[in-house]
């Protein structure tokens, strides 16, 4: 095993974007309320740590949830599968820190969903620690 590049698997991830995101439905734009990132569970998460290069990489199977949103429309009566949660995959790499976090950015493919057609919808990773 060479030492200077370790594999890692992702055990834990959770994040909020408290102000949502904007959507746009039907014509109009509407906010989507908090939205919660977190590892999806029946799927691998891995990487790499390359100190060598003093580089990491990971790609994240992740699960983004918009619950405030999906209320709004169950209240309006549109099928709840329209805020169903986002499966995605985000790839990112970057710097591993002195402290040994690290500052990761990168891309997002996200997975099927009705309200979020994969031709006019994208995501990313910003960096940060």
């Amino acid at each position: 095993m060479n030492h200077e590049r370790i594999p890692i698997q992702v055990t834990h991830l959770a994040a909020t974007v408290p102000d949502g995101v904007p959507i746009e439905w039907q014509g109009r734009t509407l906010s989507s309320g908090p939205l919660t990132v977190s590892l999806d569970e029946g799927a691998c998460s891995n990487g790499v740590l390359d100190y060598e290069a003093r580089q990491a990489k990971a790609e994240f199977r992740v699960k983004l949830e918009f619950p405030e949103f999906a209320d709004l429309l169950e209240g309006l009566g549109v099928d709840r599968s329209l805020a169903s949660p986002v499966y995605a995959v985000l790839r990112s790499q970057g710097d591993i820190l002195n402290d040994h976090g690290f500052a990761l950015s990168g891309t997002c493919d996200l997975g099927a969903h009705p309200l979020f057609p994969q031709e006019c919808t994208s995501a990313g990773m910003l960096p940060g620690h």
